[in-house]
């Protein structure tokens, strides 16, 4: 299966089952590493909402498990929910259990354990360092599979998780009943006796198609399954364990079942799913009054993609669903035969970009439009205001602010759209312009916003915010995946197509004025002097002196997949993905020395790092289904080469960029006969001239030296004085 293949089935399969459905296709996602104080970046704040996965609570207390991280909800209103606090994971989540007062929350990296007895304030009581996704938990006991074994972990102490015993069983855990834990399997249910916690074993199945959900309650299982053959619809039955050797069907419901089911006295209550042309609507209520006839009581669409999760609270007269794009979807149950959706809460999915003005940080997020968030207090980022496009086409994937305005892409014309932000908690779209698709990446620079989208760069004006207006435009020759803008030339990354160069000095005609194509292609850039630093897998340095004729000067080999990029004076951030999503991070170049990058730092990351944005002294990264991350660099006292070592801002070379000839000044005169060396940005010598005592400046002559960055130092007895210099 090839990957792109893959990654679309895996979207199909519920987050607690992605995990071992990936070993089934012998894929081992990477483990998120911890971050250490001397990792040369580190995490200040994280805003982690993504996806919706599950949902479960206890009382009024809500717990919804997104993206990565874990929300708790003050239901005691229904109708107006509160957020009361948020958890944050190094990883995606993707399973909660609530036992009492502790929460055990599953995840790509960990099994994570809190004390939430205040849930404005969780106490972390423990972990277990490893992936896991979906599990079950009886007593002191937690049970879960990993890489096709079956596991019981005591839960006794939870400063003190470990393993009793295992066996071999594939696929997942997801119910259980007394001595029995039930296991989806893709052949049906599989039922595994824990009456000796040290020697787990099968005592028998239930074949069927790819089981979804099940759970159990006394002697009874309630499940769901998609059949094997097209158009794969999706059956709901009931099963009889009283001898889990001997598993006896007492129902089969078609047209019904989902990803997730709860039982409440008579009352069964399931997501629905989709898999197949029958597409059960994804919530459900049915009745088990006489398990052996169950009746479908009522259902409503409560999700516009997949909902994976429910929880119900009769005292609330409402059911809960972790729906994946809209968040928590709220349903009204006062009346089980007329089901209706009240509202969703917490709609988040995809921050694809990331935009920061001040102490607010606008939030592309592809599902669920603009978000802003308050970064006043980098450690606690909170969302203060958005503008939802939900239900609306969504496709919210670049975004651009400075004032009292941000500028978007949007799915429905017009394309790209002005937000007014001068109360953060209110945006308000005002107006818009249409092109014929969605940008892909924006750009502020004065007062034109420069857009690139697929086959297409533009720039628009706007001066007047109220009155965008497309200016210029050219053709591009391919998907556009990233861009940076310096001076009059804008960069943008064209997939297979490489590096496109555009001349913007004449905003009515912007051109491509030169190209550059590395090996595989261009998917982020960043650009610094005069060099331009593109990933697209490996790293590659070219010099753009000559912005019609660049050249690659180096590549870098990076371990997982370079895709974005940001960059400083002396800094280069690289924003990695894995193949599939799910094991990434941000490695830290220092570029004083621009054609000989040191890796001085790295950074978990819960997902792929699509943008990153440098904003002195932090970094913002969006990682799609795992939010927004806010970093700092911890990387100090390293070192240039020896060859361009100290250099101080007392001397000055006039004009910058230059061309043939320059004016080297020295501040005060030399005190005594010193030696001017020019170094080319590799550290070699290539020039030599001798200063007489007292003078102050002298002319230096740079012809038959390339375009590009050169590093002028003087050596005297009291030290070393120095500075950059840029040749035309």
């Amino acid at each position: 299966m090839s990957e792109r293949a893959l990654m679309d089935s895996a979207r199909s399969v519920p987050p607690k089952l992605r995990m071992e459905w990936l070993h089934g296709h012998g894929i081992e996602p990477p483990r998120a590493s911890p971050t250490t104080a001397d990792s040369g970046l580190v995490l200040r704040g994280k805003w982690g909402r993504g996806p919706a996965a599950e949902v479960t609570g206890k009382d009024t207390l809500v717990v919804l498990t997104l993206g990565s991280e874990v929300a708790f909800l003050n239901f005691a209103q229904p109708d107006s929910p509160r957020v009361l606090s948020e958890i944050q994971f190094p990883s995606l989540t993707a399973q909660s259990y609530l036992e009492d007062s502790l929460l055990y929350t599953s995840s790509n990296a960990d099994l994570e354990v809190w004390n939430i007895a205040d849930p404005m304030q969780p106490v972390k009581r423990g972990v277990l360092p490893a992936p896991v996704g979906d599990f079950w938990i009886r007593d002191t006991f937690l049970f879960f599979i990993r890489s096709d074994t079956f596991h019981v972990l005591s839960i006794a102490n939870s400063a003190n998780l470990h393993e009793l015993g295992s066996c071999l069983e594939g696929r997942s855990v997801t119910s259980g009943s007394g001595n029995t834990v039930v296991v989806l399997q893709s052949g049906g249910l599989a039922f595994v006796d824990v009456s000796n916690p040290a020697n787990p074993h099968e005592v028998g199945s239930y074949p069927c198609g790819v089981a979804l959900a099940a759970t159990a309650r006394g002697n009874l299982v309630c499940a769901s399954y998609e059949e094997t053959g097209y158009p794969y619809p999706t059956r709901f039955i009931t099963l009889d364990i009283s001898t889990p050797s001997s598993p006896r069907l007492l129902a089969k419901l078609n047209d019904l079942g989902g990803y997730d089911i709860f039982l409440d006295g008579p009352l069964v209550f399931v997501s629905g799913g989709d898999p197949g042309t029958e597409e059960p609507l994804p919530f459900q209520i049915l009745s088990i009054a006489d398990s052996a006839h169950p009746a479908f009581i009522d259902s409503c669409r409560a999700a516009t993609t997949y909902a994976w999760g429910v929880w119900e609270n009769s005292s609330l007269n409402r059911a809960l669903v972790a729906d994946e794009y809209n968040g928590l979807a709220v349903v009204d149950i006062h009346n089980l035969n007329n089901a209706v959706l009240d509202t969703c809460v917490l709609k988040a999915g995809e921050a694809d970009d990331v935009s920061v003005d001040g102490t607010h940080c606008y939030v592309a997020d592809y599902t669920a439009g603009l978000k802003i968030l308050d970064v006043s207090d980098p450690a606690s980022p909170t969302c203060v205001g958005q503008l939802d496009s939900m239900l609306r086409f969504p496709e919210c994937h670049c975004v651009t602010a400075r004032d009292s305005f941000a500028f978007i892409c949007w799915s429905p014309n017009p394309h790209f759209r002005s937000v007014s932000v001068a109360d953060p908690q209110r945006p308000q779209n005002v107006a818009g312009c249409t092109m014929g698709s969605p940008p892909e990446v924006v750009a502020l620079r004065d007062s034109f916003v420069y857009v690139a989208q697929d086959y297409e760069f533009l720039v628009i004006n706007v001066a007047r915010p109220r009155s965008p207006m497309v200016i210029g435009t050219c053709a591009l020759p391919d998907y556009v995946y990233g861009m940076d803008v310096k001076g009059a030339l804008a960069y943008v990354a064209n997939g297979v197509s490489g590096m496109q160069i555009i001349s913007v000095a004449r905003p009515d005609s912007p051109e491509v004025v030169g190209e550059f194509v590395p090996p595989n292609g261009a998917c982020g850039v960043a650009v610094m002097d005069t060099f331009a630093y593109v990933v697209s897998g490996n790293l590659y340095i070219a010099s753009v002196a000559n912005p019609d004729s660049p050249y690659l000067i180096d590549s870098i080999v990076v371990p997982t997949f370079g895709w974005s990029l940001a960059a400083s004076d002396s800094l280069l951030f690289v924003g990695n993905r894995d193949v599939y999503g799910l094991g990434n991070d941000i490695r830290l170049f220092d570029i004083r020395n621009p054609v000989r990058p040191m890796l001085v730092g790295s950074l978990a990351a819960p997902y792929w790092v699509k943008r990153l944005a440098w904003v002195n002294p932090h970094l913002f990264a969006a990682c799609g289904y795992g939010g927004v991350l806010i970093a700092e660099t911890t990387a100090v006292g390293v070192q240039e080469p020896e060859t361009v070592t100290r250099l101080r801002s007392e001397l000055r070379v006039k004009p910058n960029p230059a061309g043939e000839l320059v004016s080297v000044q020295f501040g005060e005169p030399m005190s005594t006969n010193s030696r001017l060396s020019v170094y080319d940005a590799a550290g070699r010598q290539v020039l030599v001239k001798h200063i007489r005592k007292e003078v102050s400046s002298t002319e230096l002559g740079l012809t038959g030296l390339r375009p590009g960055l050169y590093f002028v130092r003087v050596e005297t007895r009291a030290g070393v004085l120095g500075s950059k210099v840029i040749k035309r």
